[in-house]
């Protein structure tokens, strides 16, 4: 058997549908293959890491100090005038 697509190497790490019988052909080739078994321990572990992130785990945005400096920098740079309101206050009135 070739290498295990990608795509069937990420829905076994989802393990979101029941196990076909092209899956059990799949983990046959897996259980002889270091490459596929490499990929889909790595895919399992994002799997597990993005369905076990809380809040706390996500990015904050720089103070807005640091982003003006930042948006001052790129438009002198690129000649672009800065954006008119920080890209996190989508939602509020610019």
């Amino acid at each position: 058997m070739a290498h295990v697509e990608s795509a069937h190497l990420v829905e076994l790490a989802l393990r979101n549908a029941a196990p076909t019988d092209a899956d059990a052909e799949a983990l046959r080739h897996i259980d002889h293959c270091a490459r596929c078994r490499d990929e889909l321990a790595m895919l399992t572990r994002l799997v597990t890491a993005a369905r076990t992130a809380e809040t706390v785990d996500l990015p904050t945005p720089p103070p807005e100090d640091v982003w003006l400096r930042i948006t001052r920098e790129v438009s002198r740079e690129t000649g672009t005038p800065p954006p008119p309101h920080y890209p996190w206050h989508d939602n509020e009135p610019g």
